[in-house]
């Protein structure tokens, strides 16, 4: 085993927005620039969820409606085709400008942040896994410019 390369000490970011959460520490997919410029430009009352694995990581779904279905039925606002989603998996819903995912009796289950959840409430950087699938959460908070 090697040894770790030693710290440079502090480092600045030249170009690109802070980010208010470490966004790349659950996904297999760092951001890139073109996501956080899609992320800062999101209006109020609306969320990003950002694919970052599965056949279709890198895949962006806009939530600005009250209730957007996920599932393996086509007929899904957000079509996940795979076995390990069901036809009618989970619901994100918007009340206010708060959104929560919420399992639609799923037999895999819906989890956020690695935790089976019957419903929770979403916060910038969550990672919700539906079956294969991981897909992390932004409101526009979560870059600051």
């Amino acid at each position: 085993m090697t040894d770790p390369i030693p710290s440079a000490g502090e480092t600045t970011i030249i170009g690109l927005p802070a980010i208010t959460i470490p966004i790349t520490t659950t996904g297999d997919r760092p951001l890139t620039q073109e996501d956080l410029d899609t992320i800062a430009r999101l209006s109020e009352g609306t969320a990003l969820l950002i694919s970052t694995r599965g056949a279709v990581s890198g895949s962006r779904y806009l939530l600005d409606e009250d209730e957007i279905t996920v599932g393996r039925d086509p007929r899904a606002d957000i079509l996940l085709d795979d076995s390990t989603v069901s036809r009618s998996h989970a619901v994100f819903r918007r009340v206010g400008n708060v959104f929560q995912v919420v399992d639609a009796g799923s037999l895999n289950g819906t989890y956020v942040n690695r935790q089976r959840v019957d419903s929770a409430t979403l916060r910038n950087g969550d990672e919700i896994m539906i079956g294969k699938f991981r897909l992390v959460f932004f409101t526009k908070s979560a870059v600051i410019s």
